[in-house]
């Protein structure tokens, strides 16, 4: 008895799995299954929060299946709106008070979840802390992006320096298309004035970054 159900057993594993490949969704089946499962999963108990179910068209091409590569015309693609998504202060100005970027930096208020709501605060932080290193000797910082110490001493004060952190910091998939790099002034995190801060934090060279 033993044997006979080793030996069915032995056969129809691979009838189960043959079966289960046949009918695995393809991936824009799998990607409206997990988006329905997730939209009907989260309650929010402040309209506010629903907005973040909801992916611009950038985030739909970078949320691959399974890993799946970017292809050239989707990096394009990405790359082409996050460049029409940068905006810049009226002022024209792109390099500010190191001192507030310095605060900026490290402060990671805005947008999280209190009891169920949105934190209530005047201005949001960039919290650049959390995934570089930042002034020399800081030991709170993380390491999921790029050391940025010394970035002003290595790369200058120039204008053109100046616009490419200020891009960088508003929208990074202007360059790094899919990066894990918080899209702060694309996703109205942080405002032009706030971001101009933050580049003045990186390149002055009064700031505590460019500490030698």
């Amino acid at each position: 008895m033993k044997k006979t159900w080793f030996k069915w057993a032995a056969l129809g594993a691979p009838a189960l799995v043959i079966a289960g490949c046949a009918t695995y969704p393809d991936p824009a089946t799998t990607r409206r299954v997990a988006e329905k499962m997730v939209n009907e999963s989260f309650t929010a108990p402040a309209p506010a929060l629903l907005k973040r179910l909801a992916q611009d068209k950038s985030q739909q091409i970078c949320s691959k299946i399974g890993g799946a590569q970017l292809t050239q015309e989707e990096a394009a693609e990405v790359t082409r709106l996050a460049r029409a998504s940068i905006k810049y202060p009226p002022s024209g100005k792109l390099v500010g008070d190191w001192k507030r970027g310095d605060k900026l930096a490290h402060d990671g208020a805005g947008d999280r979840i209190q009891r169920g709501r949105l934190e209530k605060r005047k201005e949001n932080g960039g919290l650049c802390q959390n995934c570089h290193a930042l002034a020399p000797g800081e030991i709170n910082v993380g390491n999921v992006g790029p050391s940025l110490t010394g970035y002003g001493l290595q790369r200058g004060t120039s204008d053109a320096i100046a616009k490419l952190t200020y891009e960088r910091i508003y929208n990074a998939w202007a360059y790094s298309p899919c990066s894990n790099m918080p899209r702060l002034g694309a996703t109205g995190h942080l405002t032009p004035e706030q971001i101009i801060h933050m580049v003045a934090y990186l390149i002055d060279p009064q700031s505590p970054i460019n500490s030698r």
